[in-house]
């Protein structure tokens, strides 16, 4: 198969790889991109300022040489919802022609102003039947349909779309067999929370917040742009700072920010594990932009009192010599959702 173009579009920045031999046993990265976004082009993955997006997006095409002819999106919004559910077994194109109906009850959104899907990952066979497990996907409609529409003015023909948190799972399923993981990737305005059961998906929730809100939270409380509290966060962390009235204030900010955000993932994995008792969640696979606030990961291990690695998206991605010189190894948090979107089947 011809190399395909991978996409995510977050607050921060459009990321990009070229993947040769996507869909096979290793595919191969063949080029990556980080290309800062101005403040409020894209917010909660949805594009507000399509010119802006549309011509970075463009120079990947006319500069790079990004192929065009088989583009694949990973897409994330807090405003994304996943359940699980289970259905009576049918065909997988009836079963998702009736998810409108179905999934009323499943998912606080409303339906008729949703795209709505149903991925299933497990058959069983009960006294009702055989029954098909697996969770459904809702997002509302409007805002895909803007970022999407604004990767194809730019030129590329969009041939999936998948929700960043499947990319992700598929990212580390290997590294997660033969026992059970929560993967926690922190993005711009929210956290996805993923548990892998033996390498594969079994729960998935979204806590609405991200580095993006710790980032706004200091530019509020110093009265500076966003760039400068950016840099603020970056430079100082959860570390413990002396000397300067300002930058402690800053880090007061940042830690009762991040604590909240903890909160909301501490609260995600206790509903799995009530919900999921004869499966222990035995760590946290950390990744995301947001996970490289200086002094969070021991943060977060000792609040949810479990062990906390960085995530290596790399295990089944081969890269060529061109993106190694360029240190693809720097961008290994944030660019993990790309690369998930050719590992796996064919969409």
């Amino acid at each position: 198969m011809k190399p395909i173009t991978t996409l995510a579009l977050a607050n921060d920045a459009i990321r990009a790889a070229v993947i040769e031999d996507p869909y096979t046993a290793q595919p191969t990265v063949r080029d990556f991109k980080v290309l800062p976004l101005p403040t409020g082009a894209v917010a909660d993955g949805e594009v507000i300022n399509e010119e802006a997006v549309t011509e970075l997006l463009k120079t990947l095409i006319s500069k790079h040489h990004y192929p065009v002819e088989n583009c694949a999106l990973a897409y994330a919004s807090r405003r994304m919802v996943f359940r699980e559910a289970t259905f009576p077994e049918m065909a997988l194109e009836d079963l998702k022609a009736s998810l409108p109906f179905q999934a009323k009850s499943l998912i606080a959104l409303p339906v008729e102003e949703s795209v709505l899907d149903f991925v299933p990952l497990s058959r069983e066979t009960t006294d009702k039947g055989p029954q098909l497990k697996g969770l459904v996907v809702g997002v509302l409609e409007a805002g895909l349909e803007k970022t999407a529409q604004s990767v194809e003015k730019a030129g590329f023909v969009l041939t999936s779309i998948d929700a960043a948190a499947f990319s992700l799972a598929r990212v580390f399923n290997e590294s997660s067999k033969n026992k059970t993981e929560a993967i926690v990737n922190v993005g711009g305005n929210i956290t996805d929370v993923i548990v892998l059961e033996n390498g594969k998906p079994v729960y998935m929730r979204v806590v609405p917040s991200g580095g993006d809100d710790i980032t706004d939270a200091v530019a509020n409380t110093l009265h500076i742009p966003f760039e400068s509290a950016a840099e603020i966060k970056r430079r100082i962390g959860l570390q413990n700072v002396v000397g300067d009235d300002r930058l402690r204030q800053a880090e007061e900010v940042i830690r009762e920010t991040i604590a909240q955000l903890i909160v909301g993932v501490r609260n995600t994995l206790n509903f799995y594990a009530k919900e999921h008792s004869e499966s222990e969640i035995s760590g946290v696979i950390l990744t995301g932009a947001g996970s490289l606030l200086v002094g969070f990961p021991s943060v977060l291990a000792s609040s949810i009192n479990k062990m906390v690695r960085i995530g290596d998206p790399f295990g089944q991605i081969k890269l060529s010599q061109r993106v190694n010189d360029d240190n693809i190894a720097s961008h290994a948090p944030d660019i993990a959702a790309v690369l998930g979107l050719a590992i796996g089947k064919r969409p």
